[in-house]
């Protein structure tokens, strides 16, 4: 059964939880009572991407002929969508490649930015679990739960 500090997420709060687990990675199991996985998701997804953001700068976002790890990184919610705001402005579409680009290291800052974005699918695909089914969860022993005796 769900503690008292524990919202099980049913109804209206549930699906802006969605939105807002997709838009802030966390926040939308922040809002449905769960602050220690919150606070995990959003330390993973975060470091995730700007670890990509490191490793690779701004060119690691949006390559070109690379769309299926654009939408991937955008799975992410505001980082990806603010550093594509963020681009043109310090590197003009039709620009040749930034001092120091590495090809090899551009391909694994995109997949650690888009990897981010994939880990979060999966967060929000756990948070939809959590929000459409609010029946007490059984034990991994095989026990009926407690209360269903």
């Amino acid at each position: 059964m769900a503690s008292s500090t524990e919202d099980n997420g049913s109804g209206a709060i549930g699906y802006i939880a969605l939105v807002a687990g997709w838009i802030v990675p966390g926040l939308g199991h922040w809002l449905v009572g769960r602050r220690k996985h919150a606070k995990i998701f959003a330390l993973g997804i975060h470091g995730l991407f700007f670890l990509g953001l490191l490793l690779g700068g701004l060119p690691a976002l949006n390559r070109p002929r690379q769309q299926l790890w654009d939408y991937a990184q955008y799975m992410t919610g505001w980082p990806a969508i603010v550093g594509d705001m963020v681009k043109p402005h310090y590197y003009p579409p039709k620009s040749h490649h930034p001092p120091g680009f590495a090809p090899l290291i551009q391909e694994v800052a995109t997949a650690y930015c888009g990897l981010a974005g994939m880990l979060n699918l999966l967060v929000l695909v756990d948070l939809f679990m959590r929000i459409s089914d609010p029946a007490p969860q059984t034990p991994l022993s095989g026990q009926p739960a407690e209360g269903q005796r």
